[in-house]
């Protein structure tokens, strides 16, 4: 059967396209994809918690391999002092129905028809001193002469902006990685003529982590961030869009209706996000 069969346009990705071309932009912009103190910044090669491999012509150009934080606030210090750290996202993969890319955990396998899966690896490291150093660092003690609740830390002048807490010297980061999977699905959401393509979460597990209640409360937010912030951001308008040529002639797009000859639009199936269009033509 042709693909235009049924409708009169039809597209296709194939996961293996958006899975390359997220591989291509991880080695062309690494700075998007990684974060640390100017401590790691200066030999992130010896000091990430996992190396980052680049296409040559960004180390050729001199441009970043991360992007540069202030050391993590050290709570109860005023600002005083402050610990080197570092985060990458690390891998980034996406899975069509049947699934083969990847292997789910347990708890979200096997891949249900018409369901696509994500697959993200994170690493942070966070820079704790060995005790000889820590004995050397002034303890951040509340002040007499200072107002309650306030302790020892750098003083600006009024109206000058706060300088970032001194980060506490360390030899290397302390480091830990998570793998994270969520399963997903396309709905149609909104009324006729203002709908639009939205993804939903069929359900999400980070792996390996105890005690079982830090488990549970990363998931949860992980879950609410893929909800309300990745997801909605993915949504896309699909009304019908009009455009006119001057003097010879007006075209109509939309999605073509799901029936039993269209039972899914878009459809996930076979390593593949297809999309099948309608185009009517009028003078």
């Amino acid at each position: 059967m042709a693909f235009t069969d049924n409708s009169d346009l039809y597209g296709a990705i194939h996961e293996e396209g958006i899975n390359r071309v997220l591989r291509h932009v991880m080695r062309q912009r690494p700075s998007l994809f990684n974060y640390g103190t100017a401590w790691v910044a200066q030999k992130p090669d010896e000091r990430l918690c996992e190396r980052i491999t680049v296409a040559p012509a960004v180390t050729q150009r001199g441009n970043p391999l991360i992007t540069v934080e202030d050391p993590l606030p050290l709570l109860g210090t005023d600002g005083m002092y402050g610990i080197n750290f570092c985060f990458q996202l690390t891998r980034a993969e996406i899975d069509f129905h049947p699934g083969n890319v990847f292997t789910l955990p347990p708890e979200l396998a096997p891949l249900a028809p018409q369901r696509f899966a994500f697959h993200f690896r994170v690493c942070a490291g966070l820079g704790c001193p060995p005790k000889e150093l820590i004995d050397q660092l002034q303890p951040a003690l509340p002040d007499p002469g200072r107002p309650p609740g306030t302790a020892v830390g750098p003083t600006k002048e009024r109206g000058q902006p706060k300088p970032p807490p001194v980060p506490i010297p360390t030899r290397k980061l302390e480091c830990f990685c998570l793998d994270l999977y969520a399963v997903c699905h396309f709905e149609v959401a909104g009324p006729p003529g203002d709908q639009k393509l939205q993804g939903k979460v069929d359900g999400l597990e980070i792996v390996d982590i105890k005690p079982d209640g830090l488990e549970n409360s990363l998931e949860c937010y992980m879950n609410l961030m893929v909800r309300f912030v990745l997801l909605p951001r993915l949504s896309i308008a699909i009304g019908k869009f009009v455009f006119d040529i001057p003097n010879l002639t007006s075209i109509a797009i939309e999605a073509t209706p799901t029936s039993a000859a269209v039972p899914y639009n878009p459809a996930i199936e076979e390593d593949q996000l297809k999309v099948f269009i309608n185009v009517e033509a009028a003078p």
